[in-house]
């Protein structure tokens, strides 16, 4: 596969999950990859707000809109 052409990071404002090792309200970003065929990836990642270090991939879990709920 090649590599992207263009990759855009967006902060989820929405997002309602929390960490997984402490507890604690986790954030969360989608990563958009692009490709030359036009084909697009998306993979959203978590991140804890307090400083236990945790980060990975998650389902996306919103308050609002299509995805509200999901996950939870």
């Amino acid at each position: 596969m090649q590599p992207p052409v263009d990759i855009v990071i967006r902060q989820i404002l929405d997002y309602f999950g929390t960490c997984p090792r402490c507890g604690y309200a986790a954030e969360a970003s989608a990563t958009i990859r692009t490709f030359a065929d036009g084909h697009r990836e998306t993979g959203i990642t978590a991140t804890c707000g307090l400083p236990c270090g945790w980060s990975g991939p998650t389902p996306l879990t919103t308050m609002t809109g299509v995805h509200a709920g999901a996950g939870a």
